[in-house]
């Protein structure tokens, strides 16, 4: 099997606990993200450690059109290996009709070290804890990192190659494609319309295609805003656009659901409590961000919060955003027992916007580690946070 060549080191890690078990590990993540690559490269390196070649089905290759049930499925995977463990790969599993029933006997004998990877984001998130009733353990892939975009579009740390980075984002086919806009936005917005149209409109029915497309551009331009579903409610009306409150929350759980956005919960860090009232949504790929919207108007404010969210997202941080007293915390990350927090902005113009990025972080009751993330041309820490610049933050993240 050929090796993909395309290392993702941090999500190698992540799925490393789980090899050989007997539970079923699902790949799953936005469009065009890598899953398959990263199955490949993982086939590659478990035939090369083990001396025995992981059964690899991928559906979308004649090779394998013959398996479409879960009756072919099982057929297979018996003829494959009758009696002892095995490893099986299956790529794009979506295709098999109620490959679950499969994948749940398959994972019942326990000899079977199991991975699928599926384009359908909900059939392989929202879904899978009823689908394969606590056998499996799920492993998203993100877009590419800072760093990893550098490695793969052998380019050096740069401000020119940040740039390149925030503009066109982290999809790994980019890599194929000159870095211009006319070309690379091609292939974003046909990413994301492909993503918008099978993840979301036919999955769910959707019939107002229209309302869609406003509430992902209002989204995309509302980057690091609070934002309720009544507010945009309130401004689709004033573009002539009726939506109701419980159609924009289930709009926004769609494209949740096919990794487009991730939304951020209000914390309110005095009480500990979750506030139900605005909240923030970021984009799962800066690029796919920019290919939506009308980039001679691009916010950098909300691009360099964006990117340190995608960061904070790879690095494995659970994200919301703190409340203390009305002053925001952008960003209230946990992982494991650690917690930190950030705060991302462009640059601090003047001595009260520095004073507001660390004075928030500073009215924090607790010893965590604090941190102000800019573009400002001098780094300075100040009172105990740390001051860190965006390329340095990216391009190695916080521990």
């Amino acid at each position: 099997m050929l090796n993909s060549k395309l290392p993702r080191p941090l999500i190698r890690q992540r799925i490393q606990p789980w090899i050989g078990s007997a539970l079923i590990k699902v790949i799953t993540g936005q469009r065009r993200v890598g899953k398959s690559s990263f199955l490949a490269g993982l086939a590659f390196e478990l035939e090369a450690a083990s001396g025995s070649a992981p059964l690899f089905v991928q559906l979308e290759s004649a090779e394998w059109r013959h398996i479409r049930t879960a009756d072919d499925l099982l057929a297979m995977a018996q003829k494959h290996a009758p009696f002892g463990p095995s490893i099986l790969m299956i790529d794009e599993v979506e295709e098999i009709e109620n490959f679950d029933l499969a994948l749940r006997s398959l994972a019942a004998e326990e000899r079977w070290d199991l991975y699928v990877t599926g384009s359908n984001a909900e059939l392989l998130s929202g879904e899978i804890a009823t689908r394969f009733a606590g056998r499996s353990i799920t492993i998203e892939v993100p877009p590419l990192s800072y760093d990893e975009f550098l490695v793969f579009h052998r380019q050096e740390d740069s401000d020119e190659s940040l740039r390149k980075f925030l503009r066109y984002g982290g999809l790994p086919f980019l890599r194929h494609l000159p870095l211009e806009d006319e070309t690379v936005f091609g292939y974003l917005g046909e990413v994301a319309q492909t993503a918008i149209l099978k993840d979301i409109v036919q999955r769910h029915g959707v019939k107002n295609h229209d309302l869609l497309a406003r509430l992902v551009t209002f989204l995309a331009d509302s980057v690091g805003s609070p934002v309720s579903a009544n507010s945009i409610a309130r401004f689709l009306k004033s573009q002539r656009v009726a939506a109701s409150v419980p159609t924009i929350l289930d709009h926004i759980h769609h494209l949740e659901q096919a990794y487009l956005v991730r939304r951020t919960k209000r914390q309110d860090l005095t009480g500990k409590k979750i506030l139900e009232v605005s909240e923030k949504h970021y984009f799962e790929d800066l690029g796919i961000r920019s290919a939506l919207l009308d980039r001679s108007k691009a916010d950098p404010s909300q691009i360099v919060e964006n990117a340190v969210h995608h960061r904070l997202v790879v690095d494995g941080w659970k994200i919301q955003t703190g409340d203390i007293n009305g002053r925001e915390i952008d960003f209230v990350c946990h992982r494991g027992s650690d917690r930190m927090y950030v705060q991302a902005t462009y640059v601090m113009t003047d001595a009260s916007t520095r004073e507001r990025e660390f004075g928030n972080l500073l009215a924090l009751p607790d010893n965590h580690p604090k941190l102000v993330v800019s573009m400002d041309p001098w780094i300075q820490d100040d009172r105990g946070v740390k001051h860190l610049s965006l390329r340095t933050f990216l391009h190695d993240g916080w521990g």
